[in-house]
């Protein structure tokens, strides 16, 4: 049998939207006057790190709900053999090498443990057999056994390299499937997910109106230019409208992002309808990491253009009567030179309905505690 771990790439395009969810707090917003266009910083002031266990989870489809835990779903198990070495490499800005690894087995499928191993065993513990290559790469050896059994495998502390402002958020995790099969050996490789949200200090400086602008800045001393990120190449922007409580409603839209070294600028459609949304922002880095950054936007509805002054009255001409006996008379109503009838005036009132009226929706929630804080520019 191959090697169960696959093609790095592919997972992380489907984890493209999927980090959302750890990174969104969205506060109250009071309804601000609007403004034509917006700029957003791209300045968070944490940021959140969570090593994706892709391999639990192949089929991940994160645009189904890009606000959702990419981890909600069911995991499917990894195959093992017992008694073999699997290797975890973590990503390179990750430290496990002060990281107590555990083995939680259940053989007879009641979800309770049979056996719990540990690197460092105390009281009831089994002793599992860990070499730690390096900081990012641990070698378990899997006890011996026979027939089949579920496993959790957890990897904690976890410490990040990176600077001040970003924090790994414990544990990596496992879900694997050992048995007596002869299989080859086993290597892990999550996937890097750094989250963070961009908040408003000021409400105005994040509401834009439908038909307008929004361009997000990667300014110069952002946290996001020590995962690697130089520009914005390769950004996808999408907008998920939420609701009172924060969650999601509807479809996110897809915006297409125009690209200038490090920004990017979206239109929001005309037709985009009024409320509160969270703007998605999501790159891959040249290091294979993703980066979700999740920015607060309110959406105000086009002011309407004022209907036209109503038409002139018309006037009546007396009526006449041409070669009497011969023709009969014929009523001639004359309409004044420039006036624009009935057409333009309905013209402006269709515009007016068109344009409608809508409110401000006001969201608020925090959906996790991780990367929450950062600044929109005005």
């Amino acid at each position: 049998m191959s090697r169960t771990t696959t093609s790095r790439r592919p997972r992380v395009q489907r984890l493209a939207l999927a980090g959302i969810g750890g990174a969104v707090l969205l506060v109250g917003i009071a309804s601000p006057a609007a403004a034509a266009d917006v700029v957003i910083s791209l300045e968070p002031a944490e940021v959140g790190l969570i090593a994706v266990p892709v391999e639990n989870f192949p089929d991940m489809d994160p645009m189904a709900d890009p606000m959702s835990d990419p981890m909600a779903v069911d995991p499917v198990p990894v195959d093992a053999e017992f008694g073999d070495t699997l290797t975890v490499e973590l990503p390179d800005v990750l430290d496990a090498s002060g990281a107590v690894v555990e083995l939680i087995v259940d053989v007879d499928g009641d979800g309770a443990p049979d056996g719990t191993y540990s690197s460092a065993p105390s009281g009831t513990e089994l002793p599992l057999t860990v070499d730690p290559v390096d900081g990012d790469t641990v070698e378990v050896v899997l006890p011996a056994g026979t027939g089949t059994a579920t496993a959790a495998l957890s990897l904690e502390p976890v410490v990040t390299t990176l600077g001040a402002g970003f924090t790994f958020i414990d544990p990596v995790e496992y879900v694997l499937t050992l048995g007596d099969t002869a299989l080859d050996e086993v290597t892990l490789e999550p996937v890097l997910l750094a989250a963070s949200a961009v908040l408003c200090a000021d409400p105005a400086a994040c509401t834009v109106t439908a038909g307008s602008t929004v361009t997000v800045d990667l300014t110069d001393g952002s946290l996001l230019r020590e995962l690697g990120i130089t520009d914005l190449s390769g950004v996808q922007v999408a907008a998920q409208a939420v609701d009172a409580d924060g969650l999601p409603v509807g479809e996110p839209v897809l915006l297409t992002a125009e690209v200038a070294g490090s920004t990017a600028t979206v239109a929001i459609p005309a037709d985009q309808p009024a409320g509160t949304y969270a703007l998605a922002v999501v790159q891959e880095t040249p290091t294979g990491y993703v980066s979700v950054v999740a920015a607060e936007l309110t959406v105000t509805e086009p002011v309407a253009a004022p209907a036209p002054a109503p038409a002139e009255p018309t006037e009546e001409v007396e009526e006449t009567t041409v070669n009497a006996g011969l023709r009969s008379n014929t009523g001639v109503e004359a309409v004044p030179t420039g006036s624009t009838g009935t057409v333009a005036a309905v013209a402006g009132a269709g515009l007016l309905a068109a344009a409608g009226v809508g409110g401000v929706a006001v969201a608020r929630s925090r959906r996790r505690p991780a990367a929450e804080s950062g600044t929109c520019a005005d």
